[in-house]
Formats: C-alpha cells, structure tokens, sequence
C-alpha cells in the first residue's frame, strides 16, 4: 500500500484496501490523545471510497463543538508527528497534517454538525452510493492530475465545480 504524497505533487495511485484500516489506526490514537474535544471522526475524501484512485493521503472530518478546540488540540496533535497551518484560508476549517513535506493524514477540525461537516459527509456519501458519480468524479480528478502534476491549489479548485454540484442536488 501506498501512503503519501511530496508536497505540492499532484498524484493518484489506485484504491487501496488498507486505506480504511490506515484511518482507524489513526484515528484511535487521535481519539486516546484529544477525547475531550472530539465529538466525531470521519474517513473522507478520496481514499474512503472503495475502489476510487486518490492521492494517497487519509483526509479526515474531525468535529469538535467550537473551533477554539482545535488550539487546544495543537500540544496532543504535535506529539503524533502534526502540524497545524490553522485555517489555511478555509473559513471555519481548522487543518491539522501529518509528516510535513510528505504528508499522510490531512484532519479537517470544523464544527460538528455544522456546514463544513454535512458538505464532507454528503460528497463522500453521494459518491459512495452511486457508482457512476465516482467515476465522474475520478476521471475528473485524473484529467486534472495530468494536466497539473503540481500545484495542490490548482487541483482542489478545478474539483470544486463539480463538487459544489454534487452538493446541491
């Protein structure tokens, strides 16, 4: 299995059947460290949809009740290998990642039950449940990767189109 990416490198690898299991390990010894601020923690993203090809890295919805508790997570977080680069300039989106450089596991902290939650929840669940939306969305991505094997910007907005339209169904 395949797991992480260089910085700034656009590239998919093909689905991985030990990418579930990559995030419940994770995602345990997340919860052990900051249980008193995580309500929920969520395997999304490319590479929590059986057979999708992504870039290898585990993408996470963690909710939290406030945002501050993110801040508050930083000395637990650091003690697993994360950084925290803050909002990035995503409104109400606090982003933690691991192994900078050649990152891992990407966390998204937004406010449990609050926009930034359901629209992670809804893509992943809308591409679950329909197959033909996946490869959509795959081609897309994959078009996307050759034309700009660099630049991670680039990539997520040339995917928001189509995302926002998933969304609004």
């Amino acid at each position: 299995m395949t797991l992480g990416l260089e910085h700034g490198i656009n590239r998919l690898v093909p689905y991985s059947a030990g990418w579930p299991g990559e995030f419940i390990a994770e995602s345990q010894k997340i919860q052990e460290l900051c249980a008193d601020y995580i309500l929920a923690l969520e395997h999304i993203g490319s590479t929590s949809i059986p057979n999708m090809s992504a870039k290898p890295i585990i993408d996470m919805a963690l909710g939290v009740a406030s945002l501050n508790h993110s801040d508050l997570m930083i000395p637990a977080m650091e003690s697993l290998g994360y950084d925290y680069p803050g909002d990035i300039g995503i409104p109400d989106d606090r982003i933690f990642g691991r192994d900078r450089g050649y990152r891992k596991f990407l966390i998204h902290a937004v406010e449990f039950n609050g926009p930034h939650w359901h629209k992670y929840l809804k893509f992943r669940d809308a591409l679950r449940a329909d197959a033909a939306l996946a490869d959509s969305y795959g081609n897309l991505k994959s078009r996307i990767v050759k034309e700009h094997p660099e630049g991670r910007a680039i990539y997520s907005e040339l995917k928001s189109e189509f995302i926002n339209r998933v969304l609004e169904r």
